[in-house]
């Protein structure tokens, strides 16, 4: 029980913190949280001969890296 609790907690704060950056971002105008972490969860990587290669991003997910400072990857 004392796992799930904990877990719960890092889930809250790691929410908040996505909610907060949202909000300074003004990432609401176009998109609510829920469609924010399913545009995310689209990122997808091949891993071939021991080189992780990233799918292109699309323009939203691009437009999420911006606002939240995060580098691209390449």
């Amino acid at each position: 029980m004392q796992n799930k609790v904990f877990i719960g907690f890092i889930a809250h704060i790691f929410m908040s913190h996505l909610h907060r950056m949202m909000l300074d971002q003004g990432l609401y105008k176009g998109m609510t949280m829920k469609k924010l972490l399913l545009i995310l969860s689209k990122l997808r990587v091949q891993h071939m001969n021991g080189q992780h290669i990233l799918f292109p991003l699309t323009k939203e997910q691009k437009a999420i890296y911006k606002a939240f400072a995060i580098k691209e990857p390449v």
